[in-house]
């Protein structure tokens, strides 16, 4: 597929407290038209440097950024027409309700149809009520919901979402993961920041765990789960745990067991042995409640992948 976001052996560096500090070591990573791509890791990992230097505000050490085969420092302006960024809630005016705000970026963003699109981002973000209000005002929630609609406002080719749902009540946030499937759809690349990691597994079509400013992963939920967690889980809730850890210590497929006061999580190195390990758990006398194959799910593995 053809590749809008790219960045090649991207490095940059910071001073701080007198010694050099990589909050970007070498990234590489590629982006295609229509994609949404997670990038997650902990603070302080390097998800904030690489925005803002494919937006422009910083310049690498070394390496290349290019959006639209623009590059990122010297064609920053052309890119700007047809992207966007939602992140941070700061230097807003004091002055002006979130209506005019918006109007004003319409105006600045040299958009036409202005009344629609406002009426359309305020109707996405929950704010059509609040529309009078000075967004200064806002309580960080809101604050987060006027930079959305800000950011979609141009409909952009490519959207920088940075925690786009950090601080949004339940309905708004489900809203705006609407939106934003919406958007993969009309064709709208998107790189999202999250720590919610639910949230990453349901939009992502790939994902980048970042970690001291390296790219340590990347790929498809499948493909990071069978490079990293191949194995299968058996989850048996009883009574007496220990019993079913007694019977299953010596069965070869059974690489790891983890335990606690009414369940057990059995770790295997695959499925064959299924039948067999079910009818020893059963007859162990633990006074087993229920058994089910877990699903790995992302917080595990990125747990996993992170140590």
């Amino acid at each position: 597929m053809e590749s809008i976001v790219s960045v090649k052996n991207l490095s940059r560096s910071f001073s701080s407290g007198g010694k050099l500090l990589m909050a970007l070591d070498s990234v590489d990573l590629s982006i295609s038209k229509g994609e949404i791509f997670g990038l997650l890791g902990p603070n302080g990992a390097g998800k904030t440097t690489l925005i803002s230097v494919l937006c422009g505000f910083l310049i690498p050490d070394q390496g290349s950024a290019t959006i639209f085969g623009l590059d990122c420092r010297n064609d920053s302006k052309k890119i700007a027409k047809k992207m966007n960024l939602a992140s941070g809630f700061s230097g807003i005016s004091d002055f002006f309700s979130a209506e005019e705000l918006l109007r004003f970026f319409c105006y600045l963003y040299g958009l036409d149809n202005i009344e629609n699109r406002i009426e359309n981002a305020l109707t996405i973000t929950g704010l059509l009520e609040h529309r009078k209000r000075r967004p200064a005002d806002f309580s960080s929630g809101l604050g987060r919901r006027f930079l959305i609609a800000k950011a979609i406002l141009n409909d952009p080719e490519v959207l920088l979402l940075d925690e786009p749902t950090v601080g949004l009540d339940v309905e708004s946030a489900v809203s705006l993961r609407k939106h934003i499937k919406t958007m993969k759809k009309s064709g709208t690349t998107i790189l999202l920041t999250t720590h919610n990691m639910p949230e990453a597994q349901s939009l992502c079509d790939r994902i980048a765990l970042i970690k001291n400013g390296k790219i340590i992963a990347c790929g498809t939920f499948e493909q990071l789960r069978q490079q990293y967690f191949p194995n299968t889980v058996l989850q048996v809730r009883c009574k007496y745990p220990k019993k079913v850890q007694k019977v299953l210590s010596k069965v070869k497929s059974v690489i790891k067991i983890k335990s606690d006061a009414s369940s057990i999580k059995v770790y295997l190195d695959s499925e064959k042995d299924l039948d067999g390990i079910f009818k020893l758990v059963a007859s162990s006398g633990a006074e087993i409640s229920n058994m089910d194959l877990l699903e790995v799910e992302l917080e595990e593995l990125y747990s996993k992948i992170m140590d």
